[in-house]
């Protein structure tokens, strides 16, 4: 298979503006408190830097405003966990595959996070299994990190069951880090809240959330994959069923938002690739001013 970590730079590049990809690095950078820092090099400043990084010297001879760049001392472990149940081989809200969607999450998050020398590890699975990678940072580790996330996601995968992963993390980690949950529409049991509230004491988490594509509103078919039921031709154009099921939608996203608020997490949704980027910007911009 062609290299996974390739693809996810060179969507990255199509859909994604060279300043948004810097504020995007500068966003993870600025988030971790306490970390320890050594001078890199200067570059041109961006909105959303820090004017106490400016060099107001190195300002004054190139007559464009420059700001210093560090790079980390003490590395920091970003441990991504991944929904691969079988509702994750499904579509996202754009119409992309939630599973590559995911990948490009995965990726953009590990290819910034070595950017910065830090180590990513990986816990995926579904509600029979996990699978775990350990804390490592260089090219080939994200390359077989992405490839586990692809190949674990399929129509043949178990339903999917977050909590499964989540417990794993808190029996068998203990090192302190940054989890980043990857996972579609499902819903935040009771059961995943009690063990978020136990890891949120000890780790800072934020949630990505994948759009869930509706089958609305579109000329082809659109099966459910659990039980491959159809919507009729005239049930998906309906325009009353179309703009309540909208309503409905919006009303449990504000709900999913509200309940991970109380618990200190940081969300956001993903609607397809086009939009990764930018969503994750958002949610680490919101995360840097959690406390």
């Amino acid at each position: 298979m062609p290299s996974l970590l390739v693809k996810v730079k060179a969507k990255m590049t199509l859909h994604a503006h060279e300043k948004v990809r810097g504020l995007l690095e500068g966003q993870y950078g600025s988030v971790f408190k306490g970390r320890s820092l050594d001078f890199d090099d200067l570059r041109e400043y961006l909105p959303g830097d820090d004017i106490k990084d400016i060099d107001w010297r190195a300002t004054a001879r190139s007559g464009s405003t420059r700001i210093r760049r560090y790079v980390a001392v003490r590395k920091h472990n970003i441990l991504l966990v991944v929904d691969t149940g079988r509702s994750m081989a499904a579509t996202s809200e754009d119409g992309d595959s939630k599973r590559d969607v995911s990948v490009m999450i995965a990726g953009v998050l590990s290819y910034i996070a070595l950017k910065h020398g830090d180590l990513v590890g990986l816990v995926a699975g579904d509600s029979r299994s996990n699978y775990h990678l350990s804390f490592k940072g260089s090219n080939s580790h994200v390359e077989q990190l992405l490839q586990q996330i692809h190949k674990s996601t399929n129509l043949d995968s178990a339903p999917s069951r977050i909590a499964n992963q989540l417990e794993y993390i808190s029996q068998h980690l203990r090192r302190k880090m940054m989890l980043v949950i990857i996972t579609d529409e499902s819903e935040i049991t009771e059961e995943c809240q009690q063990v978020l509230r136990r890891l949120r004491a000890q780790h800072e988490i934020v949630w990505v959330t994948i759009g869930d594509y509706s089958g609305l509103n579109c000329n082809h078919e659109s099966y459910d994959i659990d039980g491959l039921a159809s919507l009729p031709y005239f049930i998906r154009k309906q325009g009353q069923i179309i703009q309540e099921f909208n309503n409905y939608r919006n009303q449990l996203r504000l709900s999913h938002t509200k309940t991970l608020d109380r618990l200190g997490i940081v969300s956001g949704y993903v609607s397809g690739d086009c939009n990764v980027v930018s969503e994750l910007f958002k949610i680490l911009e919101r995360q840097r001013h959690v406390k």
